[in-house]
């Protein structure tokens, strides 16, 4: 029974460093130099979303790579790893929405 617990422990934390590397590269580009449209705030709110997506970034795979089997392989361990995988995948979304957005 532990497997699955951990393959979906694994699997999660994996989908949350995608999701958090993507929404982290958009928002570094949003902070670029030569964005005149952004303002002052849009850049402070990008920082601060960078640095969330980097914190989600180094979590899981700080836990991909260091939690031992035994955790991983728990129900509760898997639950616990779902919030944090549909808020950055939530706003993974959102990134792609507004991107395929300005395309049209």
């Amino acid at each position: 029974m532990s497997a699955p617990w951990r393959s979906a422990a694994a699997s999660l934390d994996l989908a949350t460093a995608v999701c958090a590397a993507l929404n982290l590269a958009y928002f570094l580009h949003r902070m670029a130099p030569g964005r005149f449209e952004e303002t002052v705030a849009r850049r402070v709110g990008a920082l601060a979303l960078a640095l969330v997506s980097l914190g989600a970034l180094v979590e899981s795979l700080a836990f991909l790579a260091s939690a031992p089997a035994w955790l991983l392989a728990s129900p509760t361990w898997t639950l616990a790893r779902v919030l944090p995988f549909v808020g950055t995948a939530f706003i993974s979304i959102l990134i792609l929405r507004r991107l395929t957005a300005d395309r049209e």
